[in-house]
């Protein structure tokens, strides 16, 4: 033994509390605690070690109590008994040993039929007393953990029951009970079973969730859910429908539930819930839930309600003859009156109704007339509102606000009139706005179910002033407090707005300005001073592509005021001719010995020299030859004109070969003489212009394309 023990060491914090008796079949019965902080599965080891023989006697568990048979006993030798407990890194710790005789380990007798019970932050204990008076030690701890530490209580002789003071009302207690032994009483005093007693519950539960949903016409489900701060005490829930009014004589029996939701089947009455959780202590406080108004659309009928000073006759539409009528009435959900009609009939008559107050009857019928049972059997008929008497709302509505205020429109919203304000049956509101003139606009009237209006057509920085009320049948009341409000010059963003296009356009203005005036400039320069055409544009003498062959009878017959037509006449037949044009800088060819004295015309002109096909010279015996030139213009100057016509000069190469045509302008012509014939313009056109040389015949006519 002490090789063994020298193995494991001493677990001071461990009071085991090892015991052991005889049970009456002979056998030995041991228990003991836990050790502080174990696993849930551990390994205990019992030890015996009797007297005068050395083998020990050792037995595994992983209970913390066993059972030795009989067989293995010594029932009159003392044996030392002691647990221990092995690790699995080979090292173990044991408790404390005690001494035990079997044949003389009997169990005393111990307190039967144990109650306990919690009231506020006290603790009561009862018990049977044994036959054989026996004094008596109690024990208590918080049930919260385990390690709590255990509390002794004396008890006196004799004593039926204990109350502990000072408790936490919070808290839920395990007590324990048993008896002390005495000098010569052969038996051994084991604590009692472990007696739970739990706190009363002092929390009512908390609704989470509900939900109503219709079923059918006249008939709703409500499912209500709920949660509870510790629910580790709580055996169950107590769950109370009552009906509101509810003019049954006997409260209606509780569903009791072990999860935390209900599904009820109700009719759209006024009905309370009431939720509580329970356990050995009692109820805690209740949770009440009242079913709300359910706006049901599709109920069986209608209900009619005739005014008769103070009373009100209901009827309703279809005929409908149940059992039983139940009909609620009163002004809310805690004002409620009940009546039950159990005789056939076609309308009843409800009494004392009082003016400006809204009523709200229903009519539910049953085909079992029990007042118990009408929570489960009855549906509701139809519901209307009824006002005895109507008057005007005392009071406009509240917290009407502006919004939104631009220069030409704002935002009123406001909050409806109570309905206990109203006085009557609310048909709308009525919203005026004057100006800081002094000029009150038009009312506009909206229906009662609108809480707002956007405000138009309102005039930019203008101070107004708004004022809401409400009407009934009776009349409209009287008006909220006036509101002012003033709208903007320029709406949010458009004064920056109108900054941003003006330096825009003004940035615009400057790039575009001078090109504008430049563009209008040229424009009426061209429109206000034409210029003169310039000579180097001009085409008179080069575009002279449809000349015609004309003899010189047609050109006699000519009008001398014939300014349409030029004519160039030669005679030298089937001769070759070249056309030069001179420059405005040469000698004039008026006359052969003079020079020309106008140099500051300046004029450049080079006409290209051109062969003349040999099919355009006709025969001598005709005199007549036809000639192209290109010209440069439509216009040419008078001056340049002249010269050019008394340039021309025609010479007749001999060539036999091929004949044609050259014609040269020259300022050296002296055996050419040149006449001019021309209209008395400054300008010319093309086929204005006319020569009439005086050598031999050659004729050439340019007419306008």
């Amino acid at each position: 033994m002490s090789l063994f023990q020298s193995t494991c060491f001493h677990l001071a914090d461990w009071d085991n509390e090892l015991v052991c008796y005889k049970e009456l079949s002979e056998d030995l019965t041991c228990t003991w605690l836990p050790v502080p902080g174990a696993l849930n599965r551990i390994n205990y080891t019992i030890f015996l070690k009797w007297d005068r023989i050395p083998k020990l006697f050792k037995r595994n568990t992983s209970s913390s109590s066993i059972t030795i048979q009989r067989k293995h006993l010594y029932m009159y030798r003392s044996a030392s008994i002691w647990i221990a407990v092995n690790y699995a890194h080979n090292s173990c710790v044991k408790g404390k040993n005690i001494s035990v005789i079997p044949g003389k380990a009997g169990k005393c007798l111990t307190p039967s039929n144990i109650n306990a019970h919690q009231i506020t932050n006290q603790l009561i204990i009862k018990w049977d007393l044994p036959v054989t008076p026996t004094l008596y030690e109690l024990r208590y701890r918080e049930a919260l953990t385990e390690s709590t530490r255990w509390t002794l209580v004396p008890v006196e002789s004799n004593a039926v029951n204990a109350t502990i003071l000072n408790l936490n009302a919070m808290s839920s207690y395990i007590v324990q009970l048993r008896c002390i032994a005495k000098d010569g009483l052969h038996c051994v005093c084991v604590w009692s079973k472990e007696i739970l007693v739990p706190h009363k519950l002092m929390n009512k539960p908390r609704i989470s969730s509900n939900e109503t949903t219709e079923i059918s016409p006249g008939r709703r489900s409500v499912l209500l859910k709920w949660e509870v701060t510790r629910s580790e005490n709580i055996l169950g829930y107590s769950v109370k429908v009552e009906r509101m009014p509810n003019s049954c004589r006997d409260s209606p029996n509780p569903i009791f539930l072990k999860d935390r939701k209900v599904l009820l089947n109700l009719s759209m009455a006024y009905y309370r819930v009431n939720i509580s959780a329970y356990n050995k202590a009692g109820e805690s406080p209740q949770a009440i839930y009242i079913v709300p108004d359910f706006s049901a659309t599709d109920l069986p009928g209608q209900i009619h309600v005739k005014n008769q000073g103070t009373n009100a006759v209901v009827t309703w539409t279809p005929e409908y003859n149940p059992k039983c009528f139940v009909v609620d009435w009163g002004t809310g959900k805690e004002d409620m009156r009940m009546k039950i009609v159990t005789t056939a009939t076609g309308n009843f008559t409800l009494e004392n109704f009082q003016p400006y107050k809204m009523y709200k009857i229903m009519v539910h019928a049953s085909d079992v007339c029990q007042c118990e049972s009408f929570t489960r059997h009855e549906k509701t008929f139809g519901v209307t509102h009824f006002y005895s008497v109507e008057g005007v709302p005392r009071t406009g509505p509240t917290n009407v606000t502006i919004l939104n205020i631009t220069k030409h429109s704002a935002f009123v919203k406001w909050t409806k009139i109570a309905a206990e304000d109203c006085l009557g049956f609310l048909q709308g509101y009525r919203i005026s706005y004057t100006d800081s003139s002094g000029k009150k606009s038009l009312a506009v009237t909206l229906n009662s179910s609108t809480t707002s209006y956007h405000l138009n057509r309102l005039k930019e920085k203008t101070v107004y002033r708004v004022q809401i009320s409400g009407f009934t049948n009776a009349g409209e009341g009287p008006p909220t407090v006036s509101q002012p409000f003033s709208t903007p010059k320029y709406d949010k963003g458009e004064f920056e707005g109108f900054v941003t296009v003006l330096c825009f356009s003004m940035v615009l203005i400057l790039i575009f300005a001078p090109l504008t005036c430049s563009l209008v400039l040229k424009r009426l320069k061209i429109s206000c001073w034409p210029s003169v055409p310039s000579p180097r544009n001009s085409s008179a003498l080069q575009d002279m592509t449809n000349w015609k062959p004309v003899s010189r009878s047609l050109l006699q017959a000519l009008s001398d005021n014939d300014t349409t037509s030029l004519y160039v006449i030669e005679h030298e037949p089937k001769a070759p001719l070249k056309l030069d044009l001179f420059t405005g800088g040469e000698e004039d060819s008026k006359c052969d010995t003079c020079q020309s004295e106008e140099p500051s015309s300046n004029i450049d002109i080079s006409l290209r020299h051109e062969e003349i096909p040999e099919d355009t010279v006709k025969s001598e015996e005709e005199g007549i030859i036809s000639i192209t030139v290109p010209l440069l213009s439509d216009y040419t100057s008078m001056e340049f004109s002249q010269k050019a016509l008394m340039s021309l000069t025609v010479k007749l190469p001999t060539r036999p070969a091929r004949p044609h045509l050259a014609m040269e302008l020259s300022s050296k012509t002296p055996h050419t003489e040149h006449q001019v014939l021309f209209a008395p313009q400054d300008y010319l056109k093309q086929s204005q212009v006319v020569f009439l040389p005086s050598g031999p015949t050659l004729t050439g006519q340019v007419n306008p394309n």
